[in-house]
């Protein structure tokens, strides 16, 4: 049998080996974008684009000395962000810059750890912004005004809302549009003491949203106001009616010169006549002041006016009513109660209903005709959306009923009214309707 052959040796090339590309020679002994390397807690420091409050770090750095750190942080070069930024140059303490993960980095600063992973991202220093604002929303982390900020920043950067809305997508909230991006931005404009309330926690952002239409002074009231122990909508609500009343007081008050109001066709009085002696009389054994009795024309100008004010009114309830919230449990069953039991004219209540609800802007759905609008919120699923448009078309049909022209005044008005006097701090100005609601103008019942 013959022996096994020897193996044959290797060959060995003796061409000189190729030359490493322009590419692969410039990244050699350097780290590339996307690669993850372990840097000193000292060579870091934090983003100045990132308005997120740094609460909670004691509880991440117990997590992550359970369970270790979960995911790497993100780091660009001091030297290729202050290129990119040299307006935060002053802010640059290290010569790495935190592009996300800040909290993870102070967290594990209380663990005294040495060094932290982090992933190089050099290649998306232009996006810087975007990215800090979209790592933070996702989190859902952000406070309304960090937010803002944040949306504000990238408006200054050159991007307007829509583009904003369309680069940040998805976040942990949902889906944002230009509209929200906008009513963000809006907020920084709101007095200091305003935005401290929405710092605090002490102020919903629906409340501050339209806290924005008021005075710089009739905000810092509503805050005083509520930091005085009063709810926020009831605080906007007596600023409103204060409002109201200020203007009515000054459109009753003549200028310089120019006659009072006519009350009516009464003839000028006469000395010694003989319907004078007799309204004197009468006012001496009835013990009342005699009052000046309106014209028809006075009672129709009067009507109109407390229409238009009470709309107001309801306008007002239908901005700050909470139908969600169990409190106002009782306002709604009141103004629900009197129209489904005194129902109006369906068709003209949906458009009085719909023209509030987008003053309001409540009205979330786009449909432009009132009936298909009412049914598109049946249809929607939405159990509050369906409760506000119920209670603004109770509102409507109830406004209907009490200023239809030859309608004499029942029980159901004069509720009516007492829900507006109650829950919006309506005040029964005119003539019309204290004769209606049986008051003399000295306040007392007849």
């Amino acid at each position: 049998m013959a022996a096994n052959p020897l193996p044959r040796p290797k060959r060995t090339s003796t061409k000189p080996p190729a030359a490493p590309s322009k590419e692969a020679a410039f990244y050699r002994g350097k780290d590339r974008s996307g690669d993850t390397v372990e840097l000193s807690l000292k060579d870091l420091c934090p983003n100045p684009f990132n308005r997120r409050a740094m609460s909670g770090v004691a509880e991440l750095a117990a997590t992550i000395q359970e369970v270790g750190l979960l995911q790497n942080i993100a780091h660009i070069p001091a030297d290729i962000w202050v290129a990119h930024y040299p307006e935060t140059a002053d802010n640059i303490t290290a010569a790495n810059v935190i592009l996300f993960g800040e909290h993870r980095w102070r967290a594990v600063q209380d663990l005294d750890w040495e060094v932290i992973p982090s992933v190089l991202m050099d290649d998306k220093v232009a996006d810087a912004r975007l990215i800090t604002l979209i790592e933070n929303l996702r989190r859902a982390q952000l406070s309304p005004l960090e937010e803002a900020e944040h949306y504000e920043a990238l408006r200054s950067s050159g991007l307007s809302y829509e583009q904003i809305a369309q680069k940040v997508g998805e976040t942990a909230k949902g889906a944002i549009s230009k509209g929200t991006v906008w009513k963000r931005v809006q907020l920084l404009a709101l007095e200091p003491e305003v935005q401290g309330a929405l710092r605090a926690g002490t102020l919903a952002v629906s409340t501050a949203e339209r806290l924005q239409k008021m005075s710089a002074e009739d905000q810092r009231e509503a805050v005083t106001l509520v930091r005085g122990g009063m709810r926020p909508l009831e605080a906007q609500a007596q600023i409103l009616a204060r409002q109201r009343q200020t203007e009515t007081e000054s459109d009753k008050v003549p200028a310089a010169g120019e006659p009072g109001v006519s009350t009516g066709n009464a003839k000028p009085h006469q000395q010694g006549s003989v319907a004078s002696g007799k309204a004197a009389l009468k006012s001496r054994k009835t013990g009342k002041k005699e009052q000046p009795k309106p014209s028809a024309d006075q009672y129709e100008q009067d009507r109109r006016a407390a229409a238009a004010a009470r709309d107001t009114a309801c306008q007002l309830l239908v901005e700050t009513t909470d139908v969600g919230d169990p409190a106002n449990s009782e306002l709604l069953l009141k103004a629900m109660t009197g129209a489904l039991l005194a129902p109006q004219q369906q068709s003209a209540a949906q458009q009085r209903a719909l023209v509030w609800l987008r003053r309001a802007e409540r009205h979330r759905l786009d449909d432009q005709n009132a009936s298909s609008y009412f049914n598109a919120v049946q249809d929607s699923g939405d159990g509050e959306l369906q409760l506000l448009a119920a209670f603004t078309i109770s509102l409507a049909a109830a406004e209907l009923r009490t200023a239809a022209r030859r309608h004499s005044w029942g029980t159901r008005e004069t509720g009516y009214l007492r829900l507006l006097q109650e829950h919006a701090q309506y005040t029964p100005d005119t003539a019309w309707e204290k004769k209606e609601l049986a008051v003399n103008s000295t306040g007392e019942t007849e």
